[in-house]
């Protein structure tokens, strides 16, 4: 288990870096923009279409995050009737069946980047539109490993530590 606390510690500080990047460089961009087009009457002419896939890049590291910190909305119905001892293992339940999905939707994704963009269409700056639409599957691959990883440690707090199975 401290392997997965070690893995999840580190994927989350690189996500929440990516995440810091993203947003000062999407928040700059968005004030540069500003600034130019209401003082000078100019601007970036990619500024747009970069602060855009920001958006959605912040998006994606801000879903990886929230469910991290269990901030993702749950459907919690049944564990207002069930009692306490049962809350883990349909949280785990729960996590594992997000994971799930997740999952379909990133092949989903994957599908539609290698499908949907043409290999050589260029987004800005030389960089091609393909490369900026990989946070999605991107994003729903750090999710599913978010969401494996709760499972795992809600199935673990469910089954009974060893000493408590001697008791």
């Amino acid at each position: 288990m401290n392997a997965f606390k070690a893995f999840d510690r580190v994927l989350t500080s690189a996500v929440s870096a990516l995440l810091v990047v993203s947003f000062t460089i999407m928040l700059g961009l968005a004030a540069v923009q500003v600034f130019l087009r209401f003082f000078l009457q100019t601007g970036i002419l990619w500024g747009d279409v970069a602060a855009r896939n920001l958006v959605i890049w912040v998006g994606f590291f801000g879903a990886y995050l929230a469910a991290r910190e269990e901030k993702h909305f749950r459907i919690d119905v049944l564990t207002r009737f069930l009692p306490a001892r049962w809350h883990r293992a349909l949280n785990a339940l729960s996590d594992l069946f997000v994971a799930v999905v997740c999952y379909f939707l990133l092949r989903a994704s994957i599908q539609f980047v290698s499908e949907g963009f043409d290999p050589e269409a260029i987004a800005f700056l030389g960089i091609p539109q393909y490369v900026l639409a990989m946070i999605v599957p991107i994003g729903f691959a750090l999710m599913i490993i978010q969401f494996l990883i709760r499972a795992i440690e809600s199935a673990a707090a469910v089954r009974p530590s060893p000493a408590q199975e001697k008791a």
